[in-house]
């Protein structure tokens, strides 16, 4: 994603600076400048530092919310970049072309706010109007072309960096040359844009070019965002670096090394972390170096059915008596576990997801009456671990959280459709990798390997495989 925010954020600052020749731009700058008021430069400056933010504010409205209902609407697959491109190699021909702007928004400033507000308030308002983009004349095809991207790419922060990028180009031109408007320097450079239309064709042309690399960029991540089986009949991945870990469909473990090779694992519900694969044989969890496979420890636990391990520690769920515990164990240096403890338990129907961990944490969803919560705690030796929870919802459910580094993965489903998401250590909800409509096949465990997130797709009647996306 990030060649692609840097891509949308260039096109979004010199579209919005092109936006300057329009006749709202020329007023702009006259309003604000000394000759639009009485208040002389000091009114100015105090004009311009309202109408800065609030262009950015204005810019971040329109691109944001047309991000939000893209995702609202389901945009996803690698379809939906394609036409994007397409989308802006369209609006860069027509702005290489110079052809004339259709549709064409014909509407001005409100003057009268100019005479009735406080200069820096009525500034503010314009700038909230000329970030909108849509308020006012529209100089370039890139005011469409980037609103449509963004609706397509549905990413909130694409939105916001679009909206963010667009506030600034609108912003920057008119605050530089409004405290010059009655000076030589801003009066020449005012009668250089009005006077030689070559100036426009020019910022056309650098709107034209933009638009190319964001589509390049764009066909790009469509053939990125195609979905990549990596394990037919498999599910429950777990990943520690090239290492990969999971249960076939014959309920036994599996790990697939970074040469490509497979090597089948004497137990269920397998995980990888730090050096070790921990899986359950009868009852117990063994703990086995993954570059010898010799049994570094093992400890008793009746009725485990999910594992997660990292270098220093090994959680699992256990399922009895109608509940379901969360447990955790720290392991030393060779592997050998030390003493156990509860981190939370639950009675049926509420359920706890498989635990997935990396250094000291850990993260679980945890399904209740009505409400789905993704729950991180951070482990610190003998001290009680901290418990935060990341997300708390009653219109979603949450599934299959895996975490690595300062990333943690996770399926989100409503009525409507599934996404495999990725976030941040914080609150929100992150942003959505990979999207399916509702119905089966179902999204179900993740986990987080180098750039791309696997994830374990159920389909009807029970048979699954493991697929990737780009994170």
């Amino acid at each position: 994603m990030e060649p692609l925010l840097a891509a949308l954020a260039a096109a979004g600052v010199l579209i919005g600076a092109t936006g300057t020749w329009s006749p709202c731009g020329f007023s702009m700058i006259e309003t604000i400048g000394p000759t639009g008021h009485t208040g002389g430069l000091r009114t100015t400056l105090a004009a311009s530092a309202t109408f800065a933010p609030f262009a950015l504010l204005g810019g971040s409205i329109t691109f944001l919310l047309l991000a939000l209902l893209g995702d609202l609407l389901g945009a996803s697959g690698p379809a939906r970049y394609v036409l994007a491109a397409a989308l802006a190699i369209a609006a860069a021909a027509a702005e290489a072309r110079g052809l004339r702007i259709v549709p064409q928004v014909r509407r001005q400033l409100p003057v009268a706010w100019r005479s009735r507000l406080p200069m820096p308030l009525a500034a503010a308002g314009y700038g909230v109007l000329l970030g909108l983009g849509f308020t006012t004349f529209v100089l370039s095809y890139g005011v469409w072309a980037l609103m449509g991207i963004v609706l397509l790419v549905a990413d909130p922060v694409a939105g916001l960096v679009v909206g963010i990028a667009f506030g600034v180009g609108r912003a920057l031109p008119i605050v530089l040359l409004a405290p010059l408007a009655d000076r030589p320097a801003g009066e020449r450079a005012c009668e250089a844009m009005a006077l030689r239309p070559g100036l426009y064709r020019g910022a056309r042309l650098g709107d034209a070019a933009a638009l190319a690399l964001v589509a390049t960029v764009l066909i790009g991540g469509a053939g990125a965002e195609a979905a990549r089986k990596e394990v037919p009949r498999a599910s429950d991945p777990s990943a520690a670096g090239p290492a990969l870990v999971y249960e076939r469909s014959d309920g036994r473990g599996e790990l697939r090394r970074s040469d490509g090779g497979s090597e089948r694992l004497g137990g269920s519900d397998p995980a990888t972390g730090g050096p070790w694969v921990a899986l359950a044989r009868k009852g117990r969890i063994s703990i086995l170096d993954r570059e010898t496979m010799d049994v570094a420890g093992s400890l008793p636990a009746a009725g485990v059915d999910a594992i997660g391990v990292t270098r220093g520690w090994v959680a699992y769920r256990v399922h009895r008596r109608h509940r379901d515990r969360l447990l955790v164990t720290e392991l030393d240096a060779g592997g050998s576990p030390g003493a156990t403890r509860k981190l939370a338990k639950v009675k049926r129907p509420q359920q706890l997801s498989r635990p997935s961990i990396e250094g000291g944490r850990l993260v679980v969803a945890v399904a209740r009456s009505g409400r789905s919560e993704l729950v991180r705690y951070e482990l610190r030796g003998d001290r009680r671990p901290r418990r935060r929870t990341l997300i708390s919802t009653r219109t979603a459910a949450l599934t299959g959280p895996s975490i690595a580094g300062k990333k943690i993965a996770y399926v989100r489903t409503t009525a409507r459709r599934q996404t495999l998401r990725i976030k941040g250590p914080g609150g929100g909800k992150g942003r959505a990798v990979y999207r399916r409509r509702g119905g089966p096949p179902t999204l179900w465990t993740t986990a987080i390997s180098g750039n791309r997130v696997l994830v374990t797709l159920v389909r009807r009647g029970g048979g699954s495989k493991i697929i990737s996306v780009p994170r």
